[in-house]
């Protein structure tokens, strides 16, 4: 396979693909297609025999195990030793192995695809179970209580002296009953975290979605921070802000990072951001139930430019960010003068 970047030489560092030419960009990305193009149809002629299998097994073998099973549950009626449910345990066998050349398609997307896509992309790093590393989240005030932290899709890189990091996340906290124990997602979707050791905040400043006053006093007691206020009212009609220092807040939350946020969490299909300036960090969360950076279906071809434009739109949006807070200087309330809240 060709060398998608072969000007770059630190894997990691990122160059700003905005500069490109679409086309140019979705065509150099093409030259990976035909593996992973050859390999979809591999597996998708493996689907659908397996199908074909399936359909002529079920209703000859189904029957059978139903009157096993309702043999078993009238001996377990009858107090001797018996047991049911082999139609469900052959049905569950049966479906995995119908869909196990689906899954291997996505294994083979994402191992081997995807990380020369994400190379020509920006030159990211990626890794297909890494994440964010824990410590870098828990001080944003951001995150629900939770007892599982799972990751996928993690995406790595150097623009402009910041480190970019994301992944999908699923924050989970654990619960029983009777029966069992098991963990319900208290947050699931996309975290992006940018930090810049040259660049610390001076305060602790939180954007969140518009809630009632009943809510918004809730929300000082529990981020320990005072409600912002912005001269917006649009802004302040969709977003209310939190922090411990007015005056950089005001300055954080220009219009045009707010505009930003905004186009990223509709690209995303999100259901609720948030943010959070804090330290030498920026941190948005981005709440989704779709499942991004995923191959299309086995049954699309795999040339289809569709995904390639959509993950290329979504870093270039990531990378707007990233100019959004280059502009941030540290020294500004030196230069002007303003005291420390």
């Amino acid at each position: 396979m060709s060398d998608l970047t072969p000007d770059i030489k630190e894997p990691g560092v990122i160059h700003d693909l905005r500069q490109e030419n679409d086309d140019n960009t979705i065509t150099i990305a093409e030259q990976e297609f035909v593996f992973v193009e050859s390999v979809r149809e591999e597996k998708l002629k493996s689907y659908n025999f397996r199908k074909k299998c399936a359909a002529v097994i079920i209703p000859i073998v189904t029957p059978f195990l139903g009157w096993f099973d309702w043999l078993l549950l009238n001996m377990q009626r009858s107090g001797e030793d018996g047991g049911f449910g082999l139609t469900v345990v052959f049905l569950g066998i049966l479906w995995a192995w119908v869909n196990m050349p689906k899954h291997q398609y996505r294994k083979i997307y994402k191992k081997t695809f995807m990380p020369k896509i994400v190379k020509s992309f920006g030159n990211f790093k990626y890794d297909i179970k890494g994440k964010i590393p824990e410590r870098l989240l828990l001080l944003s005030k951001i995150l629900p209580e939770y007892d599982r932290y799972t990751s996928e899709d993690y995406f790595e890189g150097l623009y402009k002296n910041t480190k970019i990091m994301f992944s999908e996340i699923d924050l989970a906290v654990k619960r029983r009953n009777k029966n069992r124990t098991y963990y319900h997602s208290v947050f699931k979707g996309l975290a992006i975290l940018f930090e810049n050791p040259g660049r610390k905040f001076y305060g602790h400043t939180v954007i969140d979605q518009n809630t009632s006053s009943m809510m918004e006093w809730f929300k000082e007691k529990s981020f320990k921070l005072k409600r912002a206020n912005l001269v917006d009212p649009v802004f302040e009609g969709k977003y209310d802000v939190y922090t411990n220092d007015q005056v950089e807040a005001r300055y954080l939350v220009h219009p045009a990072t707010v505009e930003k946020l905004n186009d990223l969490a509709i690209h995303y299909a999100g259901q609720k951001l948030t943010a959070a300036f804090y330290q030498d960090k920026f941190l948005i969360m981005i709440s989704s139930n779709e499942n991004h950076f995923e191959p299309a279906d086995i049954t699309v071809p795999a040339t289809s430019k569709e995904s390639l434009y959509a993950l290329k739109k979504e870093i270039e949006d990531i990378l707007s960010i990233g100019d959004q807070l280059e502009l941030y200087d540290p020294k500004w309330r030196e230069i002007e003068g303003q005291p420390q809240d």
